[in-house]
Order: C-alpha cells, then sequence, then structure tokens
C-alpha cells in the first residue's frame, strides 16, 4: 500500500481522488473518489488502498 500515491484534484464543486501504482497512470481499479473536499477525497481513496490491500479480489473483473 505505502508503494500507492493518491492524486486530487477538483471537479464540478466537489473533490476527486485516486490511487496510482508506481509506473502506471490509470487509477487502480479504475476508481474515483469523491468528496466534498480534498480531504474527503483523499481519506476515501486511502480507505479503498486498505480495502484492496486486505481483499485484492476486489481488482479482479
Amino acid at each position: 500500500m505505502s508503494d500507492y500515491t493518491i492524486q486530487s484534484e477538483p471537479r464540478a464543486g466537489h473533490w476527486v481522488a485516486w490511487a496510482v501504482a508506481p509506473g502506471e497512470a490509470k487509477p487502480v481499479g479504475s476508481v474515483i473518489l469523491p468528496g466534498q473536499t480534498r480531504q474527503e477525497a483523499e481519506a476515501n481513496a486511502h480507505h479503498w488502498l486498505e480495502r484492496i490491500s486486505a481483499d485484492p479480489r476486489l481488482l479482479l473483473s
């Protein structure tokens, strides 16, 4: 989980955040997480990383 980075940006009156694996450009699992604030969106992305670290099957399609 520590290898991932969290990126965020404002969109349409709210914030979105996503996790990116080293050497990748796309969000992990193609998941973008919204929040009212930047902190909330980034916290949601951290929770997502915790979930996929605990259960990698969440990334399987």
